[in-house]
This record gives structure tokens, C-alpha cells and sequence, in this order.
């Protein structure tokens, strides 16, 4: 083993904690990020520490903040009490294990400011995580995001490494270049995450784009129904010469030299039936509203 050289290209073992992040967190940290878009925001993320290796972030919250391009600071700090306290009413045993905030389309690093917000975390918690997004860079299957936590100003100052203990899991992303500029392993250092999801949370995520019960009760604009159904008539007037021309041809539709061809009949047959369904479905819609509301 000692004379093996490890490969550059191999992601390097991490030493710390690993950061499990649930699918509805990571999913609230986008939709808050790009709803920000272009100005930063925050929020803070609440789970528990399972053991000295695993922090696992269940759920997170925004946060009241001023923000600019680049900076981004909260306003309220009573905030954080009142909603935890408000958790804790609704039987929600979690506790904050750190703080999120986005970097729209500038990559994940901490700027001199979100490292003295992570410092002051970091002396309410000492395993406090700073996690940072990029929801610009964020695209569908790709995930843009990274997790730091301050090295202590004893350590930068005498040199030594803040990661003693090693993990069991999880591997570190390469660092880039703009994070290294701005302090990545001078002033903090990034943590592996992991991104998990339970059982109900794919149920959930499945049905996300499924029909509800209730589509079957909306009733379309009249001038949009009205278009639809002359489109339809006139399409029925279509098929219906082009079933003329089928059968005074003397055709069969079971012919195997018809296999594969369009059938005028069968069209006919399935455009009449989603016209009377549509018309059906908009009376009973009309019916039903007017007898609600």
C-alpha cells in the first residue's frame, strides 16, 4: 500500500463530518434561491448530529435579510427563536445545525462576511455547517452546492490541519478556483455532502406532476371550449367523408394489406367519443360550480 501513488484524478478522503441532506431541504433551498435571483438569501437548516461523522439536515427555513449581489446579512435575530419555538409546538424535536445562503450563478465559496456569519454559528454550535447554492448554475440532474466550516483562528495561525479524525464516509468535490481565491483552506474548509431521500419522500416526489381529483372539475373558458369543439366538428366532417371513400371502396380494415394504415372508421369512431366526453365533462363542471359557488 505504501508504495501505491494514489491517482491526481481520484477525489480525495474526507476527514470530517459527512452532510446528509434530505430531498425536501435541498428542494426548499432551490426554489428559495431562485426565487432570489439575482440577490443572495438565506435561511437556516435544522436536522440533528447522529454521531461525530454524519450530520443529517432534515428540513430548513428562511430567514428576513437584507441582500445585495454579493452579500447577504439577516435582519431579525429574534427570528430564529420565535420559529424554533414555533417547530417545537408542532412536535418538530429538531435543532439548527446550521445555515444555507446562495451564491446566484457565482459558484459555492464564502466571502469574508459569510465567514464572521459562520464564526458567530459556529460559538453557538462548534459543528455548525455553512452551506452555500448555486441555483443559476443549478440545472435539472446537476446540483450545484457545498458545505464548509471555519478553521479556528488558533490553527490558521499556528499551520495545523483543523480535520484530525477521519470519516468513514463520503469524498470531497475538487475545489475551484475562485473558492481557493477566497480562502477555501485558509479560513475554511469544504465537507462532503450526500443527498438522501425516504421512502415517502419518492412517493412524493413521484406524484408531484400527477392529476388531482379536482382536474376533473374545471371547467374551461367558454371561447376556449367553443374553439375545441369546432375543431372537432370539423375534423368529424373529415373523417366522416374519408369513411365514405373506405367503404364505397369496398375495403376491409382486417386486410393484411391495410395492416399498418390509417383507419378513417376507427377515427371516427374516437374523435366522436372525445367530443361527447368533453362536452360532458364541461356540463357536469358548470353544474357542480354552480350549485358550489
Amino acid at each position: 500500500m505504501g508504495g501505491q501513488r494514489r491517482n491526481p484524478d481520484e477525489p480525495l478522503r474526507d476527514t470530517a463530518e459527512t452532510i446528509h441532506i434530505s430531498a425536501l431541504a435541498l428542494l426548499k433551498m432551490l426554489i428559495h434561491g431562485r426565487a432570489g435571483v439575482p440577490l443572495e438569501v438565506m435561511g437556516l437548516m435544522i436536522g440533528e448530529y447522529v454521531d461525530e461523522y454524519t450530520v443529517r439536515v432534515t428540513d430548513v427555513f428562511s430567514m428576513p435579510q437584507t441582500a445585495t449581489g454579493q452579500s447577504v446579512e439577516a435582519v431579525d435575530p429574534e427570528y430564529q427563536s420565535i420559529m424554533l419555538g414555533m417547530l417545537e409546538l408542532v412536535g418538530r424535536p429538531e435543532k439548527v445545525v446550521g445555515w444555507y445562503h446562495s451564491h446566484p450563478g457565482f459558484g459555492c465559496w464564502l466571502s469574508g462576511e459569510d465567514v464572521q456569519t459562520a464564526r458567530s454559528y459556529e460559538q453557538l454550535t462548534a459543528r455548525s455547517v455553512s452551506v452555500v447554492v448555486d441555483p443559476i448554475q443549478s440545472v435539472r440532474g446537476k446540483v450545484v452546492l457545498d458545505a464548509f466550516r471555519c478553521i479556528p483562528e488558533a490553527m490558521v495561525m499556528l499551520g495545523q490541519e483543523p480535520r484530525q479524525t477521519t470519516s468513514n464516509v463520503g469524498f470531497l468535490c475538487r475545489p475551484t478556483v475562485t473558492a481557493l481565491v477566497h480562502g477555501l483552506n485558509k479560513h475554511y474548509y469544504n465537507m462532503p455532502i450526500n443527498f438522501r431521500k425516504s421512502n415517502y419522500e419518492i412517493s412524493m416526489l413521484l406524484n408531484v406532476h400527477k392529476e388531482g381529483w379536482k382536474e376533473g372539475m374545471k371547467v374551461k373558458p367558454p371561447k376556449e371550449h367553443n374553439k375545441e369543439m369546432r375543431e372537432s366538428l370539423k375534423k368529424i366532417k373529415d373523417l366522416a367523408v374519408q369513411c365514405e371513400k373506405f367503404i364505397v371502396s369496398g375495403k376491409d380494415e382486417d386486410d393484411i394489406g391495410n395492416v399498418g394504415k390509417a383507419n378513417p372508421i376507427t377515427h371516427l369512431t374516437s374523435e366522436v367519443e372525445s367530443l361527447l366526453q368533453n362536452n360532458l365533462d364541461q356540463s357536469i363542471g358548470a353544474m357542480i360550480n354552480a350549485v358550489t359557488f
